[in-house]
């Protein structure tokens, strides 16, 4: 009897965590599909932005499940880019991904974000067992935070060896973009500009290594958060002469009883059930 309710309990505790992963995909329409519909159309638009919400286990899950489909189906032609590693610590991914350091040495040195081993290091693991090439996208979090505190003009006096980790200069950043607009109005005094600029630096340094390692036969998977890519601007407003009709843009939304899901802020957006 003891271990029935011990096996009960695990049973219980498991179907929960399942439950907390559960989501529906839709399409721009409001039409129900699936991750299947995703992989099937990187063939023609191999370029594909995954903006997750990232405190939510489901859109982790997604992205698991959406990096394993187009492994299985495109073997050899999947990269995957995320805004959780910055740019200057690639050497370190390298070398835990070709064996010549330890998981513990990579996780210490590579400044994983606070929730990276219940929801990043599947994604990363998974990578790295089937030799799926990891590209840290990121500018590093200290010109990003000096931005915010003094302005973009303090990237010209940063050394060469700190401009290799973020696009030529000058940048520039349309501050009027819709998406830098809401996120100035979320800010307490709606006064620091310098937040907009800050936030465009990440956005234009990830369309940068986005486009530096991105080969034309390979489908580029890139996880961001939500709003560097809603709307298809954010990081695609810095594409260049890559077509947005080639990307696919995915955003995760919880519901939300008084308000009504807007479809149309991505091609496709996954809710959690």
């Amino acid at each position: 009897m003891k271990y029935f309710f011990i096996n009960l309990m695990v049973f219980l505790c498991f179907g929960l965590v399942n439950a907390q992963d559960q989501y529906q995909v839709f399409d721009r329409e409001g039409t129900e599909v699936s991750l299947a519909q995703i992989i099937t159309e990187a063939d023609e638009k191999p370029l594909i932005f995954f903006g997750e919400i990232h405190d939510q286990s489901f859109a982790h899950q997604a992205e698991l499940e959406l990096l394993k489909g187009l492994h299985e189906k495109y073997k050899g032609r999947v990269v995957i880019g995320m805004e959780m590693f910055e740019a200057d610590v690639q050497p370190i991914i390298d070398e835990y991904f070709s064996g010549k350091i330890n998981q513990k040495s990579f996780e210490t040195e590579s400044r994983i974000w606070s929730n990276y081993k219940s929801d990043y290091k599947p994604i990363l693991e998974y990578a790295k067992e089937n030799r799926i090439k990891l590209i840290g996208t990121n500018v590093p979090r200290r010109y990003a935070n000096a931005v915010y505190h003094q302005g973009l003009s303090i990237l010209d006096s940063l050394s060469d060896y700190a401009k290799q980790f973020f696009p030529k200069l000058p940048i520039q950043i349309d501050t009027t973009i819709q998406i830098y607009q809401e996120m100035l109005m979320m800010m307490p005094d709606h006064s620091n500009a310098n937040m907009i600029y800050s936030q465009g630096l990440k956005d234009a340094t990830m369309s940068h290594f986005i486009l530096k390692n991105k080969n034309a036969d390979e489908i580029f998977l890139h996880l961001n958060g939500s709003y560097h890519s809603k709307n298809k601007k954010g990081i695609l407003s810095f594409l260049k002469d890559y077509p947005l009709e080639k990307t696919i843009t995915i955003q995760t939304v919880l519901r939300d009883k008084d308000h009504d899901i807007d479809f149309s802020s991505s091609d496709y957006t996954i809710i959690k059930i």
